[in-house]
């Protein structure tokens, strides 16, 4: 089997970038960053409903117990029936018919009760606003929220770019174990076939037995090398489909040409690393999250100040109590107020509340600064190891010319009788070592580069 071949890909099945794909849309870590977006937007969502005056509207029925209400007037009751009999003496008409009315109206009143209504039926509308709570405390809150939200949808590039690159690197060890395997079973057929000539050597009497003997033992080593590369490929295989969720047992073809060069990544080290210090989405998230606890810290400080609100109500009622004398019917009253309110409770409340925002806003700038230390260590690593990983892979491409190129000659002086039966077995381990140093140069390369691609914060592979 051409070693070469299989690492140019078999025309069919997945690239690095399908696999990262499958991975991302059926990943668990994705799914729960996302929800975490969704729980942020809910949050900015609630944060902006503090702009909207507050509207309450109350239903209410009520039930009185009886009682006695008294008259107008306080003192001894008059019968209207001995009205007349008082008046009687008073000589005037004039001054008679004066006293007549006054005593009758006494009357009437002091013998005057209101009506008790048990029944109260009340339906209140209250608007309130909170003209210093919105200015002070809503928007820094709503402010908060939302950059907490973008850190959240950040987050989620995050997960995805880190799943993306777990796929990648599975993907590539994937094709190690192949490309490990297609070494093995080449390096097979080759021991087979010296071992066929040398066994027709020893029957022919021009080669010592022990010859047919030391290929025989060097054609089991290598079915063992044979079983070991299947071993790999399965468990290279299973962990690549556990990451994409593929059923047990799929058949991941590697459709990608794995000796193609990859597209330069431009730039000297400190190019790359403020690159990455600009681009990297958990960077700017925490960022973020640093502008979301600044403007924690200025709504909790507002919380400190006296509350300035205006507030309207409006009262349907029956009976109404407003209106005097009260009756069965629903009557309609309003009033307006302009209200200030404080507490020492909201000062210590506030006080406490901002400190806790400036503990985390102070936590989440420390995180920023390890954030960027690594960061900086991450991407020299990563541009060194793929500098050395692209100068590996073409002295591996060398070394298999040159590893083949030998092997060639020796079989040829072999059947010359120029060269031992040694000369072979180790210029076929020298052949091996060529080709495997191929494959993972090849590997490497490609690992070295989705790294790199990774540490800079670049948005596509």
């Amino acid at each position: 089997m051409d070693v070469e071949a299989v690492l140019r890909g078999e025309g069919r099945g997945l690239t690095a970038d399908d696999a990262a794909r499958l991975a991302v849309e059926t990943a668990p870590g994705v799914d729960r960053a996302r929800a975490a977006q969704r729980q942020a937007s809910a949050g900015a969502m609630r944060a902006m409903v503090g702009f909207i005056p507050q509207l309450t509207l109350t239903a209410r029925y009520t039930r009185l117990s009886e009682i006695r209400n008294g008259g107008l007037t306080t003192g001894p009751t008059i019968d209207p029936a001995t009205i007349p009999a008082i008046v009687a003496g008073v000589d005037d008409p004039d001054a008679r018919f004066l006293w007549e009315q006054t005593l009758t109206a006494q009357a009437d009143l002091a013998n005057y009760t209101f009506p008790v209504i048990l029944d109260q039926f009340a339906f209140q509308a209250s608007l309130a606003y909170a003209v210093s709570d919105v200015i002070l405390q809503v928007l820094p809150a709503y402010e908060s929220a939302r950059s907490r939200e973008a850190a959240a949808r950040l987050q989620v590039q995050v997960q995805e770019r880190e799943i993306g690159l777990q796929a990648r690197e599975a993907f590539y060890q994937y094709a190690r174990a192949r490309g490990a395997l297609a070494v093995a079973q080449s390096s097979l057929t080759q021991a087979e076939s010296r071992h066929a000539q040398v066994q027709a050597f020893v029957e022919a009497g021009t080669s010592a037995p022990v010859d047919e003997l030391r290929l025989r033992a060097q054609v089991a080593a290598t079915r063992v090398a044979v079983v070991r590369a299947e071993a790999g490929v399965r468990v290279a295989g299973t962990a690549l489909g556990t990451l994409m969720h593929l059923e047990p047992d799929t058949d991941v073809a590697v459709g990608e040409d794995l000796l193609t060069p990859m597209p330069p990544i431009e730039g000297t080290v400190e190019q790359l690393v403020s690159r990455a210090l600009a681009a990297r989405d958990d960077v700017r998230a925490v960022r973020r999250i640093i502008e979301a606890a600044d403007h924690a810290v200025d709504a909790a400080e507002g919380s400190r100040y006296p509350h300035v609100l205006v507030q309207g109500n409006l009262d349907v009622a029956n009976p109404n109590q407003r209106i005097f004398p009260q009756t069965s019917e629903f009557r309609e009253s309003w009033d307006v107020s302009a209200i200030l309110r404080w507490s020492p409770h909201d000062l210590l409340n506030g006080e406490a509340q901002a400190d806790e925002a400036r503990a985390q806003r102070d936590s989440a700038r420390a995180d920023l600064r390890a954030l960027q230390d690594g960061i900086r260590l991450s991407v020299t690593e990563a541009a060194t190891t793929h500098l050395a990983a692209l100068t590996a892979l073409e002295a591996a491409r060398l070394g298999v010319e040159a590893a083949d190129e030998s092997y060639r000659v020796t079989m040829e002086r072999y059947r010359a009788g120029a060269a031992t039966v040694s000369d072979t077995i180790d210029s076929s381990a020298e052949q091996v070592r060529a080709q495997l140093d191929l494959v993972n140069a090849a590997i490497d390369s490609r690992i070295a580069h989705a790294r790199l691609h990774r540490a800079i914060g670049a948005s596509e592979q």
